[in-house]
């Protein structure tokens, strides 16, 4: 995959280790856990500690209870090597929604309360719940030396991304099993078939189009796994197309169609299906990649798979697959056809607002390319160039972004490993998942 060669010379943009904000030494000491948060009892439901550039915005959120007093409740945080630098005092009640947000500022929405302690540590940490100083409830997350949360960390996030209890309030004893990277949602449900969030709507992922052709592998089970299960966690019912064709049936039922990098060309049936499916209200999500990607030699690429025949390479096409998606025609986002595997490694950033770009502060583009906006929004981009845009097209919704290894991880399907996981680099999860919230409806 052209990006996992690139990939190095994004890893020298540091966004820090640390956040920003006062901190209140404190020597609270290392209370031992309880087992679980006892019936009843409010757990840590949602950290929000890294935010793109100077830290604004972070937040803390409880889930428990609506109406339970905390009087005698308080947060402790911990660094990487388990030393308490902050104590927060809570006050006041759970609200109706169940959800308490101790927010850093007056940014957040839904707030409890505002205590600019709630700007936590990035990187790796910890931060424990106590009443009258026993542990109810604690999580740690990325690389501490000394934890102090429940069972292995959770995961550390990208700027732009929260650390999130999925299933709300769900606790196994183990914050690498309960907690999940994905897009901030405060005082508001996490996804995953409990406590709110939009479930049960269907993601397909295409693989009819030789998504997974030679060092390509962008399948839900290889490369997208993380992005899939992420999806998962929001709540979305995710699957794969497969067979040879996208048909009218393959399309019914389903809110949003990712199309992740097409090494063969669509049929005039099949570009009329997701014309149809596109109109009637659905979302699809093109993901392309540089010129001369032909990953299975059959002398198509991404960007011309999506354009249509570009009339010299392959040097003869039937009539039925010349237009082939013919996105820049029925959508207004072509893929660029002025990019090749030289191209460098771009930071891409918010060129406007829109809900996409809620929590998201860069994204990588690993040699990739841009695309041309004849109708519709540039979201991001970076040099002049646009590398995520959007449309909407009768009563749905498309989105183009000009690179796929973006949204791997470094799992494949054949149970081997790579090099690169850009998933969790800068805010290409957040990024990844807005763009299907959207598409969805849900943003």
């Amino acid at each position: 995959m052209t990006s996992r060669l690139s990939l190095a010379a994004l890893l020298s943009l540091s966004l820090g280790l640390f956040a920003c904000g006062s901190v209140q030494n404190t020597s609270a000491p290392a209370s031992a856990l309880t087992p679980q948060a006892a019936a009843g009892e409010p757990v840590l439901n949602e950290l929000y500690y890294d935010a793109p550039g100077t830290d604004a915005g972070t937040f803390i959120e409880l889930k428990g209870p609506a109406g339970k007093s905390l009087s005698g409740y308080t947060l402790t945080a911990f660094d990487r090597a388990g030393t308490a630098y902050r104590t927060i005092t809570l006050s006041g009640t759970i609200p109706a929604s169940g959800y308490f947000v101790v927010a850093q500022d007056s940014t957040v929405p839904n707030r409890s309360v505002v205590n600019v302690g709630a700007d936590l540590n990035n990187g790796s940490g910890s931060l424990r719940l106590l009443k009258s100083g026993t542990v109810i409830d604690a999580v740690a997350y990325g690389t501490p030396t000394s934890g102090r949360g429940e069972g292995s960390p959770a995961p550390t996030t990208g700027a732009g991304s929260a650390l999130a209890r999925v299933p709300d309030g769900s606790d196994t004893n183990a914050n690498s099993v309960d907690f999940r990277v994905q897009v901030s949602t405060p005082g508001a449900g996490n996804g995953g078939g409990s406590g709110g969030g939009t479930t049960g709507k269907k993601v397909l992922f295409d693989l009819t189009k030789a998504e997974d052709a030679g060092n390509a592998d962008w399948r839900i089970d290889g490369a997208y796994s993380d992005y899939a299960a992420a999806l998962r966690g929001l709540g979305y019912a995710v699957s794969s197309v497969t067979g040879t064709a996208i048909t009218s049936t393959t399309l019914s039922g389903a809110s949003v169609l990712v199309i992740p990098e097409p090494q063969a060309p669509f049929s005039d049936a099949e570009r009329a299906a997701i014309q149809t499916f596109v109109q009637n209200g659905g979302g699809v999500f093109l993901i392309t990649d540089h010129r001369v990607s032909d990953r299975n030699n059959n002398g198509w690429d991404s960007p011309e798979v999506f354009n249509g025949w570009d009339g010299s390479t392959p040097s003869s096409v039937s009539a039925a697959y010349q237009a082939s998606l013919d996105s820049d025609g029925l959508f207004g986002l072509g893929a660029s056809f002025n990019s090749s595997f030289s191209d460098p490694v771009y930071t891409a950033t918010p060129l406007t607002t829109h809900p996409i770009l809620n929590g998201v502060g860069s994204a990588g583009v690993y040699v990739g390319t841009s695309v041309d906006v004849l109708r519709g929004t540039a979201l991001m981009g970076t040099g002049g160039k646009t590398y995520l845009a959007v449309n909407t097209v009768g009563a749905g919704r498309v989105a183009m972004w000009g690179d796929s290894s973006t949204f791997g991880d470094n799992t494949y399907s054949d149970g081997s490993t790579g090099s690169y996981n850009n998933w969790p680099n800068l805010s290409n999860a957040a990024l990844g998942k807005n763009v299907v919230r959207w598409l969805a409806g849900d943003l």
